[in-house]
């Protein structure tokens, strides 16, 4: 691929971005692709997809002569690239704990705003960083599409810490775009969807997100098995050109670093036990950490002018209450646990609007396999 083709898909996948961004008529067809690889894709999250991979693609165009005199190789900028995606990756998995043992709340449970935008943010998928990039993106738009959840409804709350993102994203994105120098194209390709993916999971999810998941995963296959996979790749698609050019660079891969062959299988292994050991992680916290006895339901600084303790159900829309009790200046109550988790979240955060500041709902994986009550009959 030349360098007048990669500004030419560039510029198709900036043209495709625009008119996400200023229309809903492309919504329909590219939804259905974005929704599977973005964990339930919406507009905003389609538009920085298109965006970045347009921006990759035309900046690595624009200066691909200049990149190759840069001393140090690709996979030295990807190192770095991987350093400060481990660290966007735990930082916010600590500033969710932190977030919790400030306003008293347990660890394993969704943080909610009801108002004025309505944002969640928990440990299996932050909205942390989301929070300040939007405040940032609000401040400097006065009209966003009503299809982009900005989150900036947390960031009253979210340590002051987290505003490192801002330098953060720079730095990721610049050695991301280093780490493409001296690959051939499959590398490059797969590069530029993982690192694509792997920035919008940062913002959007975090580690347990269907981006970031899909993301590093690929990262580590160029970063581990790069030559095996440009075989692969370019013999299924039986180009001649590269397939040379391929052979003369493994060539001198092989004259430069012997290895043992156990040692190359677990190389091409790391990334398949990373992508099966977050997976578990995810499925262990979701399920080990759920509580199947009763949705428990903690009101922040509630408004109890808004709200009927004589008959609390009513004041959440029907929703069936347990119990309720005072504790630490929280209003806690505990609901029915026979409602799905994703419908019952989205029912809280209309019912209790202008009831209370914001609120802690606690996690029940289980409900995603089965759930008896509709909570919106």
């Amino acid at each position: 691929m030349n360098i007048n083709k990669y500004l030419l898909f560039g510029l198709i996948f900036t043209v495709v971005a625009f008119c996400l961004f200023f229309t809903d008529s492309l919504d329909q067809y590219i939804r259905p692709f974005t929704w599977y690889i973005l964990m339930g894709s919406s507009k905003g999250k389609d538009i920085i997809f298109f965006g970045l991979i347009a921006l990759f693609l035309i900046l690595r165009g624009l200066f691909s002569k200049k990149i190759k005199n840069f001393p140090k190789s690709g996979n030295y900028y990807l190192k770095i690239a991987i350093f400060v995606t481990t660290l966007s990756i735990i930082l916010p998995l600590s500033l969710e704990v932190i977030l919790r043992l400030n306003l008293g709340l347990d660890i394993f449970t969704i943080f909610i705003i009801p108002e004025p935008n309505y944002a969640t943010t928990s440990l299996l998928h932050s909205h942390i960083f989301k929070s300040i990039v939007g405040d940032v993106i609000s401040s400097i738009m006065t009209n966003i599409p009503s299809g982009i959840h900005t989150g900036s409804s947390l960031t009253y709350y979210v340590p002051w810490i987290s505003r490192v993102i801002i330098i953060i994203l720079p730095v990721l994105f610049l050695t991301s775009f280093l780490s493409l120098k001296d690959r051939l194209v499959p590398s490059k390709i797969l590069l530029i969807f993982s690192l694509t993916c792997t920035l919008i999971g940062i913002l959007d999810g975090n580690l347990f997100a269907t981006p970031t998941i899909i993301g590093i995963y690929g990262i580590l296959i160029v970063f581990f098995d790069e030559m095996h996979f440009d075989y692969i790749f370019l013999r299924l698609f039986k180009n001649k050109k590269m397939l040379n050019c391929f052979i003369e660079r493994s060539k001198e891969y092989k004259l430069k670093k012997k290895k043992s062959k156990f040692k190359t299988i677990f190389k091409r292994s790391v990334p398949h036990l990373i992508l099966i050991s977050i997976i578990l992680l995810r499925l262990t916290l979701s399920f080990a950490c759920a509580n199947q006895e009763y949705y428990e339901v903690d009101l922040i600084e509630p408004n109890l002018d808004n709200l009927n303790l004589n008959n609390l159900s009513s004041s959440l829309d029907g929703l069936e209450v347990k119990s309720f009790f005072y504790e630490d200046n929280k209003l806690k109550i505990r609901l029915d646990p026979n409602y799905n988790e994703y419908d019952l979240t989205n029912k809280l955060a209309k019912a209790l609007s202008n009831k209370t500041k914001g609120f802690s709902l606690s996690w029940n994986g289980f409900s995603f396999l089965h759930c008896d009550k509709n909570v919106f009959k």
